[in-house]
């Protein structure tokens, strides 16, 4: 009769353990099933709205092409003088998009807006070398599209499409016996390239750091006043942009 009942205490036992693991795996599915899931920036896909800032530098080659104001005109220099000086400052704006996920794949369409303050000052050393000469972008629109290849949260995409930059350029004459001013801008359209690295904060905020080069060119500036014309053709070519980025994905 003892060995019986002793025989009984481990059956029961083990019955009694395997009750205890079934509950508790019972309760930690049930756990997980109720429990948030987290939030990631898994998936890349949706219209976004953000804003930048940002630093861009650059160079200007101005070259006299008419100096032809009358008595009493301004204007030191005559053709062909020329001289180059450096363009930087801080950019700032928004942008609007939006991407396309298939697999690790994302491709996407953006539009982005700046206000700049890229400009760069010159001295004239011709004639009476009392020219103050002025070149600045003060606006940039580019329209890119983007592809990109993402791991999970993070996201690394080239760009390429088409900047416009509207192109401002000034002389001022103060000093006596001959004082004027005058200034002239004009919008350019060249193509543009970038590349950039973004990442999901949460699943709707992310954050970028993005390098843009825009090719610019050569356009002609008249700067004369009532007294004449004085062109300048002022080549502006090579564009750099870094910026940080903030977006909003609506999901």
């Amino acid at each position: 009769m003892r060995r019986y009942a002793l025989s009984l205490v481990p059956a029961s036992l083990v019955f009694a353990i395997g009750i205890a693991i079934g509950s508790h795996a019972s309760l930690a599915a049930e756990r997980a099933l109720k429990a948030p899931a987290p939030a990631a920036a898994d998936n890349w896909s949706g219209f976004y709205v953000g804003g930048h800032l940002g630093y861009g530098w650059s160079a200007a080659n101005w070259t006299n092409v008419e100096n032809s104001q009358g008595v009493g005109g301004f204007g030191d220099s005559v053709p062909p003088d020329s001289f180059n000086h450096r363009l930087s400052g801080v950019i700032g704006g928004g942008q609007i998009g939006f991407n396309y996920q298939r697999g690790a794949w994302v491709f996407g369409l953006e539009a982005l807006l700046a206000g700049s303050s890229i400009k760069g000052d010159h001295a004239s050393t011709f004639g009476a070398a009392d020219d103050q000469l002025t070149a600045r972008i003060d606006t940039l629109v580019l329209g890119t599209g983007r592809l990109g290849y993402a791991w999970d949260r993070l996201l690394a995409y080239g760009k390429a499409g088409v900047a416009a930059a509207r192109i401002r350029a000034s002389v001022s004459d103060a000093v006596g016996p001959n004082t004027g001013s005058g200034s002239d801008a004009a919008w350019q359209y060249r193509p543009t390239f970038g590349l950039g690295l973004e990442y999901g904060i949460t699943a709707n905020v992310s954050v970028a750091v993005e390098y843009n080069y825009i090719r610019l060119g050569t356009r002609t500036y008249q700067l004369g006043d009532a007294t004449g014309r004085y062109a300048w053709d002022i080549d502006i070519r090579n564009v750099n942009l870094l910026m940080a980025k903030l977006n909003y994905r609506f999901k």
